[in-house]
């Protein structure tokens, strides 16, 4: 059975860090990759509606024009 990596995104805002979980791939070699991709093309992920970033009350919050980090983790293996 091969690894799977979850690849998610970070978000530094007032409230704390979000992550928010984008997918899986099953080796190191193809999430590194996904990071490479995403970082290059300055890509921002879809947020769901009720995320704190889109409802932030702040007119001029810097939370809302950031770039997420990019990042994998190796899944935990449920048995």
């Amino acid at each position: 059975m091969t690894a799977q990596f979850e690849l998610y995104c970070e978000y530094i805002h007032c409230c704390g860090k979000k992550v928010l979980v984008l997918g899986e791939v099953e080796t190191e070699k193809m999430a590194k990759k996904w990071i490479q991709d995403q970082t290059l093309l300055k890509k921002r992920p879809r947020l769901p509606k009720n995320d704190l970033i889109r409802t932030c009350p702040v007119i001029h919050c810097p939370a809302k024009l950031q770039i997420p980090r990019y990042n994998y983790r190796q899944k935990a293996v449920t048995l």
